[in-house]
C-alpha cells in the first residue's frame, strides 16, 4: 500500500469516527396551547420537556468531553487559544441553559392558560 493510500484510509477512518461521536443538540419539543389543550396533552408535553432537558444536559456533557479531547490533541496551545476555546464552550453552555429556562417559562405560561380555562368552565 502506498503512503498516499495509507493516508487516505486513515483520513477516512478518522473522519467517519468523528462523525459517529459528534454531539447532536436535541430537537425542541412542541408546547400545546394551554387555552385549547387537554390535560393529557399537557402531561405528554411535560414528559417531552423533561426528556428534552435531560437530553440537553447529555449534549452539554458530550461537547465538554469533545472539547477536552480536542484540547488534549493540540500541540502546546497558547493561553489565548485555550481562553478562546473556553469562551466558546461557555457560550454554548449559556445558550443551552437559557433555552431550557425559556422553554420552562413558555410551558408554565401554557399551564397558567390551561388553569384559567379550567377555572372559567362552569361546574354542574
Amino acid at each position: 500500500m502506498t503512503r498516499f493510500s495509507k493516508f487516505s484510509v486513515a483520513s477516512v477512518l478518522l473522519f467517519s469516527t468523528s462523525l459517529a461521536i459528534a454531539c447532536d443538540y436535541p430537537d425542541r419539543p412542541t408546547i400545546p396551547d394551554g387555552a385549547t389543550a387537554s390535560k393529557d396533552e399537557l402531561l405528554a408535553a411535560k414528559d417531552a420537556i423533561q426528556e428534552y432537558m435531560a437530553s440537553v444536559d447529555t449534549y452539554l456533557q458530550c461537547i465538554e468531553g469533545e472539547e477536552k479531547a480536542a484540547i488534549a490533541e493540540l500541540d502546546n496551545p497558547s493561553p489565548e487559544e485555550l481562553q478562546r476555546r473556553d469562551d466558546i464552550l461557555n457560550k454554548k453552555f449559556d445558550a443551552a441553559n437559557e433555552e431550557k429556562a425559556l422553554l420552562g417559562e413558555q410551558f408554565n405560561q401554557q399551564i397558567r392558560a390551561y388553569n384559567a380555562k379550567v377555572n372559567e368552565t362552569p361546574q354542574d
